[in-house]
């Protein structure tokens, strides 16, 4: 007896859903030129207004043009971005604020979503782009000179001071992206930040970044990214002498929704 063949639902669902992948990523592709002009110019544009901005206002207006910079970018790369967890923020409470390192987008989404004062301590090269890093500093961003520990050193003082006038300074304690996705080791300068300044820490995990950017590419999707606040980590109970265990706890923290 002929039989009528099997008709696998699930099987043109997931061609309809490779057709649409591939669509997807053939129009971002002729989309992404058009993203970079625009990217260029709101930066321009807005960094233009954060240095006029914060020759007259104080620096909390500055971080607010910041903040939409962050939004419109991800808006414009056809990113959802989303937080989990923002009930664990307490108002008016400075935080060194501790996350993972994928994607230069990871930056766009912990500015753009965070409800808090921040003061990021960025690389000293960024400090010669044309307006951009003039505005870094109008801001009130700590630029570090890896390569002089002295000049470091002084950086990071000056981040225990923002946090002391009561900013929130954003770390990534791994120092660079990862590439893989996996948490890296972990630089101590942080943790000696929070030591001195005797504020919590934040952890902070980051997820989608390395989807959307990895390390290494300019190839730019769209997708989706969650910034998942976790407890803060009181640091009256620590010790410069047991700060490896402080280290410890904020990487349990960050690593356990990594996936």
């Amino acid at each position: 007896m002929y039989q009528m063949p099997r008709i696998s639902f699930s099987s043109y669902k997931f061609r309809g859903e490779q057709i649409w992948e591939r669509v997807t990523v053939l129009a971002y592709t002729l989309y992404r030129p058009v993203f970079i002009l625009l990217f260029i110019l709101n930066t321009f544009l807005l960094a233009i207004a954060a240095i006029v901005c914060t020759t007259f206002l104080p620096h909390n207006f500055g971080h607010a043009i910041a903040r939409f910079w962050s939004q419109l970018n991800l808006a414009l790369s056809g990113i959802r971005a989303s937080m989990i967890g923002e009930d664990k923020i307490q108002s008016n409470q400075p935080y060194i604020v501790m996350a993972n390192h994928q994607s230069h987008y990871d930056v766009f989404a912990l500015m753009g979503l965070l409800p808090l004062q921040i003061r990021w301590i960025i690389k000293m090269e960024l400090r010669k782009i044309p307006f951009f890093g003039f505005a870094c500093e109008r801001v009130g961003y700590i630029f570090i000179d890896r390569g002089d520990h002295a000049k470091a050193r002084e950086s990071l003082k000056t981040a225990g001071e923002r946090i002391r006038g009561g900013a929130s300074v954003i770390f990534f304690p791994e120092g660079t992206r990862s590439a893989d996705g996996k948490l890296q080791a972990f630089k101590k300068g942080g943790f000696v930040i929070a030591l001195e300044a005797q504020v919590p820490i934040l952890p902070v995990t980051v997820v989608g970044g390395k989807e959307i950017l990895p390390k290494g590419s300019l190839r730019i999707l769209p997708g989706d990214m969650k910034v998942i606040i976790h407890e803060p980590i009181p640091v009256d109970a620590y010790t410069y002498e047991t700060k490896e265990q402080l280290m410890e706890r904020v990487r349990e923290a960050i690593e356990k929704d990594l996936e």
